[in-house]
């Protein structure tokens, strides 16, 4: 039989402050994470705390981060130290009428635990080969593929995994929260929706035009390759 699998709201994921925009879905959170192109991941050093970015991918109910073999990211989280990762998505701009009640749409989610190393280069290799396919769709099995990550190249690349269990989901959206004393200012209020524009992909100088280049899919919010 498996284990039960931890609850997600904890005291260090409960919201005191708009408590009715947090939620615990696990879909959810695997949909944040999944369109995040990138996350960031906290954790506290003897030289203090830090926070650094990380091209990832999702398994299931793991991430899968990585970094530099010899940073201090690996060298703290690999002792069991905790670690906080969070992915945010802008959805906009919310403008009130008085200044203070200017806000953000967006989605965002928290996930706490500890991450684990793979010690293994082979495994490591894959990993990292994931990692690319999860950027760029394709990338690794197309006609025209790129080359996979080596057992050697992964020898100085470092593969976290963490599962999904403590987390959290924020969500704002709508209108600012005007007061009624702000009825009365002659300025605009609404909202202003921002999106992630795709530009065209540019080719190097080596390959030029003779490969096709990727494609960006919007219902995947990613550049795929066919």
């Amino acid at each position: 039989m498996n284990a039960p699998r931890p609850t997600a709201q904890t005291e260090r994921t409960t919201a005191y402050r708009y408590p009715e925009r947090v939620t615990y879905d696990r879909e959810d959170a695997y949909a944040i994470l999944d369109e995040a192109l990138c996350v960031h991941v906290g954790f506290t050093t003897e030289d203090g705390p830090f926070v650094i970015p990380s091209l990832h991918t999702r398994e299931g109910n793991q991430l899968i981060l990585h970094g530099s073999a010899h940073g201090r990211f690996v060298k703290t989280v690999s002792s069991g130290a905790p670690v906080c990762v969070t992915a945010t998505l802008i959805d906009g701009l919310i403008l009130g009428r008085a200044a203070s009640h200017h806000s953000a749409a967006y989605r965002s989610v928290m996930v706490f635990g500890t991450a684990t190393p793979v010690e293994d280069a082979a495994e490591r290799a894959e990993y990292l080969a994931r990692v690319v396919e999860s950027v760029v769709p394709g990338r690794l099995s197309a006609s025209n593929a790129a080359r996979r990550p080596s057992v050697e190249e992964a020898a100085y690349t470092a593969i976290m995994t963490m599962p999904i269990d403590e987390f959290s989901i924020k969500v704002r959206a709508g209108f600012a929260r005007d007061e009624p004393k702000d009825d009365g200012v002659e300025a605009w209020a609404g909202t202003i929706p921002l999106t992630t524009t795709p530009g065209t992909p540019v080719p190097d100088t080596l390959t030029g035009t003779r490969f096709p280049a990727p494609v960006y899919d919007p219902a995947i919010h990613r550049f795929r390759q066919n």
